[in-house]
């Protein structure tokens, strides 16, 4: 008796849980339950296709049981849930607050009562190629895992490129923690503590701390441009084992495109410039530009181009710049 008590209140509760609503411009009415928005694509679960991401530029009407943090272009937040409004509309609510927003102006949503593990999202990439002429094996990985609150986004990230051959081996990684705090209109905060290493360019180990403020005068669902200026602490280590203490300016752009095509793809290209305060007239910079295609049900395609440059290595006899293209495969989550 108790177990069919049991069974008949779980039924209930994933009937329940499935129970919002989305319309399409084509006409199609899926019933679901909606997990969040980021990126342009909505993440829904129905019970029977399991999970979906639908192009938010597609969608009509949603209708939501549960509440939601909804976030908008300029950053603001409101809370609430999401009733039918006019084709390319929505009603939000929220006890007597009731407002109607055009679904364009919408970024983002997130469950208000969503777990942690439910606000997590990043991905994995990893490939690997062999030049048979110099016996050149070259492995390359990527993983990024990232925490969205409120008012605060958490996130730990790794980049690696490692190639060995007979007479040498050569590595270029980076991992590190960084947070975001997001202010009114638009600006936000940012800390990050991040570890390097570039045999190339004669760093053994690099320890950098930098802090600064930002703006994003483009955050919608096709595209994102931040662009955002700090200081920073540089210890660093040479491939002679000396180490040195540096204080840098930083300037960072990061600019994101998202097309949506059969397959869609993602453009991510990334500038940082490093001015040094303490080594006269040393400047380094980064650059990095990456292509995403998924392929299926959140599985990528990646091409990766990336160029650093240091004008003054701390090792004599090291290279001013490294460059190179990856290819990999992925799993975005």
């Amino acid at each position: 008796m108790l177990i069919s008590a049991l069974l008949f209140l779980s039924f209930n509760f994933a009937q329940a849980a499935k129970s919002d609503t989305v319309t399409l411009y084509n006409g199609d009415r899926i019933t679901c339950e909606v997990k969040s928005l980021s990126k342009g694509k909505l993440y829904v679960k129905t019970s029977d296709m399991g999970k979906l991401y639908i192009k938010w530029t597609e969608i009509a009407h949603i209708e939501t049981k549960g509440k939601y943090e909804i976030t908008l272009k300029d950053h603001s937040s409101i809370f609430g849930k999401l009733s039918k409004a006019e084709p390319g509309n929505t009603l939000v609510s929220f006890g007597i607050f009731e407002q109607t927003i055009s679904l364009l102006e919408i970024t983002s949503l997130v469950q208000i009562n969503s777990s942690f593990v439910e606000q997590l999202s990043g991905n994995f990439d990893a490939g690997f190629s062999y030049t048979n002429g110099n016996q050149n094996l070259q492995f390359n990985s990527t993983a990024v895992l990232t925490h969205r609150s409120k008012k605060f986004l958490n996130q730990l990230h790794y980049d690696g490129v490692i190639s060995v051959t007979p007479q040498s081996e050569s590595r270029k990684q980076s991992s590190g923690y960084t947070l975001n705090a997001f202010l009114k209109h638009s600006f936000f905060a940012f800390l990050n503590m991040t570890w390097e290493q570039n045999t190339e360019l004669g760093i053994s180990n690099r320890v950098l701390t930098n802090t600064g403020a930002g703006y994003s005068p483009i955050d919608n669902n096709k595209n994102k441009l931040d662009f955002s200026i700090g200081i920073l602490i540089n210890r660093e280590y040479s491939g002679e084992q000396t180490f040195t203490n540096n204080t840098e300016g930083i300037a960072f752009l990061n600019y994101d495109l998202f097309i949506f095509t059969k397959p869609d793809i993602e453009l991510t290209t990334t500038l940082v410039a490093y001015p040094s305060f303490t080594v006269k007239d040393r400047f380094r910079s980064d650059f990095n530009f990456r292509v995403r295609w998924e392929v299926f049900n959140n599985f990528t395609l990646n091409l990766k181009y990336y160029f650093n440059y240091d004008n003054k290595p701390p090792t004599e006899s090291a290279l001013q710049f490294d460059y190179g293209i990856n290819a990999s495969v992925g799993y975005s989550f």
